[in-house]
């Protein structure tokens, strides 16, 4: 079995886009109190809160790879990947594009009203409450979150693209635990290595993509047209 370059990829981008998920889920995970005293008490609701967003994380991954999964069958998945992939090159060299998306109609509604939802669990400590405020805080809007879709987006699986969100959210996970174990004492120097990081990151994410997208026979980085076994049936 081959490591795929875009799941690497995926767990690294998860790592260092930590800068950005302290700035916009920190402040989430210090305000969920502890359910009780000690070390113990704190783990376990660190974990709770963090495997709820990771399971969100896993279900968009295999919402937005069936979707590519179905780009490649109509034919359409290699434009779609170029276009992600020169989507989060702008990005970068316009930081805050994606963070730009305001949601208007029945989507600005819904993300208001998960909003408020997460603001009812904050205080809530009973196990399930904090795996469920996890599960909410994964589906917020998130410039990053948009990012590691985007790459998801080129799985030719529905698995890959649940594959691909794992190990992003599993990335995110050291810098985000560590902020709550601590109280939210992380230093300076690592929160701008941190940011230093990401865009490099992003960049190499967007280029993967865009060379899948080209398919120019580059074995694991840019693999050349798929030929499936219909296509190779002669007839007699």
């Amino acid at each position: 079995m081959t490591l795929d370059p875009m799941l690497a990829t995926a767990l690294v981008l998860g790592v260092a886009g930590s800068a950005h998920c302290i700035g916009m889920c920190g402040p989430i995970a210090l305000a969920v109190p502890s359910p009780g005293p000690g070390a113990a008490a704190r783990w376990r609701s660190t974990l709770l809160l963090n495997s709820g967003r990771l399971i969100t994380y896993l279900l968009l991954g295999l919402a937005i790879g069936t979707f590519g999964q179905g780009l490649r069958l109509v034919g359409l998945q290699r434009t779609v990947s170029i276009a992600a992939g020169v989507i989060l090159l702008v990005s970068v060299l316009l930081p805050g594009l994606l963070q730009r998306f305001s949601p208007t109609g029945p989507l600005s509604m819904a993300i208001a009203r998960l909003r408020s939802a997460l603001a009812r669990n904050l205080k809530r400590t009973a196990p399930e409450t904090l795996f469920l405020t996890g599960i909410l805080n994964g589906l917020l809007p998130c410039g990053l979150l948009y990012a590691a879709l985007l790459g998801a987006s080129s799985a030719t699986t529905a698995m890959g693209g649940a594959v691909f969100m794992l190990l992003f959210g599993l990335g995110t996970w050291p810098a985000l635990i560590t902020l709550r174990m601590s109280g939210g004492m992380i230093g300076e120097k690592g929160r701008a290595w941190l940011r230093r990081a990401s865009p490099v990151l992003v960049s190499a994410v967007a280029v993967l993509m865009i060379l899948r997208g080209l398919e120019l026979g580059i074995p694991y980085v840019s693999p050349g047209p798929v030929t499936t076994a219909a296509g190779t049936l002669e007839c007699h």
